[in-house]
């Protein structure tokens, strides 16, 4: 099983655009107020300038650059009798991934830049996996769903950190995966397929916090 998100916001290239011409605008003040006599502070525009700039320079580099695959795949080191144990898991007539037992499944995230190859970001067995559970990522929530802070203070005090793999600039809602990780939590934020979602939420011991 495999999914590789696309960029679904519109408005991504408008934003960048308005902080490239931000970014120009206030670097051409300075030069053009002295010209007509008048003295301005540089700096104020300088820093306005540099932040518009590095602003779009890390839109461009996360949002329109950057991919995600994620991958739910049978684990390398599978024992030979694993025909036997697909039967165990679901029948001759269930032997796609669904019908596997979480044991014998990695779940792996390959992150890709521009036109470089993707390197595998996480490799976490399905066998670990303890929740997964739809959150907000924005203040609009009718819903009431779950925000990541939500899920961080459950785990936290047992070791938690957290991975974002979205690519949706303003994802207003997304998947967030916990698994088990050695002595903590590791939290996997991902904004799946239909196809997907619906499998992490049939196979995940829990699907609410």
């Amino acid at each position: 099983m495999r999914c590789t998100p696309k960029q679904q916001n519109q408005r991504v290239n408008l934003i960048i655009a308005v902080l490239l011409v931000c970014g120009a605008v206030f670097y051409a003040i300075p030069p053009l107020a002295e010209q007509s006599g008048i003295d301005v502070i540089r700096l104020p525009f300088n820093i306005v300038t540099f932040a518009s700039v590095i602003s779009a320079v890390f839109v461009i580099v996360r949002y329109k650059m950057t991919s995600f695959t994620y991958v739910v795949k049978m684990r390398s080191d599978i024992p030979d009798d694993i025909d036997a144990e697909l039967a165990f898991a679901g029948g001759a007539a269930d032997i796609g991934i669904s019908g596997v037992r979480p044991e014998f499944l990695d779940f792996v995230v390959s992150k890709a830049q521009g036109a470089r190859p993707g390197n595998m970001e996480c490799v976490l067995s399905m066998a670990d996996l303890v929740l997964a559970v739809e959150i907000s990522r924005t203040g609009k929530n009718p819903d009431s769903l779950p925000k990541n802070e939500d899920v961080r203070q459950k785990y936290i005090h047992d070791g938690f950190v957290f991975y974002d793999y979205t690519v949706t600039l303003g994802l207003e809602r997304a998947i967030e995966l916990v698994f088990v990780d050695g002595n903590r939590y590791v939290g996997i934020i991902i904004e799946p397929d239909e196809q997907m979602k619906e499998y992490f939420m049939k196979k995940s011991p829990r699907t609410k916090l």
